[in-house]
């Protein structure tokens, strides 16, 4: 599920807090009482002028009336969604809710050490770092009687990511970041994999591991499932679209054109085998079906995210479309009349060769002046 960010208005002023530490939760109820309190010791002694957002998922185990009794006596805050589940989404609302200028996202089940919080934050309150990710797999990090099949599963979800960020542990799922980068960021998190997402999304920030000692958690049922894993794929495909989004786009467009393609073919066989046309004749007609079809297909997938009204635009792809046409045969003609490579089967290479200009043409034509950027 799509989970879209919440408006996050910007924080200043002299009253802001250096730090909040949101903390999503789901039937945490062992484990939230002495979290909190580690986590408002630490920021006191570390002189951090901070709080604690519990964003509970409306725990049937009590958590959330938990954390609001915690409100009482420390600074801590609960957030209670009902009618609404996901971590991701928790922690969004979460950062939008806060009002200091560093927001760090911790698990409640304790696996994050909570005496690095203060190595986790100070970067970012001093400018040296945007965001600051906790990590297992630089000097000083480890995990604590992790099995094999899990460090495995671990370091292979790392590898998975390093097409769309070089970190060495984009699955720790602790992090701090500047509050203001956050605004304005297209967060569409799948999954549990915020952090992945803010770094991905946020790509010019400037990003700082810190060693951590991940522990296994201290009371109540793991998270984890076969189906948060799959998540975490389909999570990864989509922020590799986000960061490759013009090839994925030019692949998208090719796959149509191909679509197009066999729908020429087909065009062209049926007519010259049931009504017997001229072949030239049948080629208009296929022409004509295959560049509808690709107009059709590429305003509903390759464009999708592009305003288009009507069918104005459908004149322009048809010019755009001629024009690629033109290029591809121009092509063919200048390796004809100055190579030998249409001798023999190598017309299928010349053949080629004008297909990838004429690909070229039409894509950006399309991109560029049937298809635009929204203004």
């Amino acid at each position: 599920m799509i989970e879209h960010a919440p408006n996050l208005a910007a924080v200043s002023g002299p009253s802001a807090l250096d730090v909040s530490v949101v903390v999503p939760t789901f039937n945490e109820a062992l484990n939230i009482a002495a979290l909190a309190e580690e986590i408002c010791r630490a920021l006191e002694s570390a002189s951090l002028r901070g709080e604690v957002i519990v964003v509970d998922d409306d725990s049937p185990d009590g958590t959330g009336r938990i954390a609001e009794e915690l409100g009482r006596r420390l600074p801590v805050r609960c957030m209670v969604r009902r009618g609404r589940r996901g971590l991701s989404s928790a922690v969004l609302e979460g950062f939008a809710a806060s009002r200091a200028r560093v927001c760090v996202v911790m698990d409640a089940d304790g696996s994050h050490p909570v005496e690095t919080l203060a190595d986790l934050v100070r970067p970012v309150l001093e400018g040296t770092a945007d965001i600051t990710v906790g990590s297992r797999y630089v000097a000083g990090g480890g995990s604590e009687k992790w099995p094999l099949l899990r460090r495995v599963i671990s370091r292979g979800a790392g590898l998975l990511a390093l097409g769309v960020a070089r970190l060495s542990d984009p699955t720790s799922g602790f992090m701090a970041v500047r509050r203001d980068l956050l605004e304005g960021l297209p967060l569409d998190p799948v999954g549990w994999k915020i952090v992945l997402e803010i770094v991905v999304k946020a790509h010019a920030a400037r990003v700082r591991e810190v060693p951590i000692v991940f522990r296994d958690r201290r009371a109540g049922e793991s998270k984890l499932s076969a189906k948060a894993q799959l998540q975490y794929l389909q999570h990864l495909w989509r922020l590799y679209a986000f960061r490759f989004a013009g090839l994925f786009r030019f692949a998208r467009f090719c796959l149509v054109g191909l679509v197009g393609m066999v729908l020429d073919m087909a065009t062209v066989a049926a007519l010259k085998e049931t009504l017997g046309l001229d072949t030239r004749l049948c080629a208009v007609a296929g022409f004509a079906i295959a560049v509808s079809s690709n107009y059709l297909l590429n305003r509903a997938w390759t464009f999708r995210d592009r305003s288009v009204r009507g069918i104005a635009s459908y004149p322009a792809f048809v010019l755009v479309s001629l024009a690629g046409l033109s290029v591809r045969i121009g092509v063919m003609h200048l390796f004809i009349v100055t190579t030998a490579l249409d001798q023999g089967r190598g017309y299928l290479l010349v053949n080629f060769f004008g297909i990838v200009a004429g690909t070229l043409v039409n894509f950006a034509g399309s991109s560029l002046w049937v298809f635009p950027r929204r203004s």
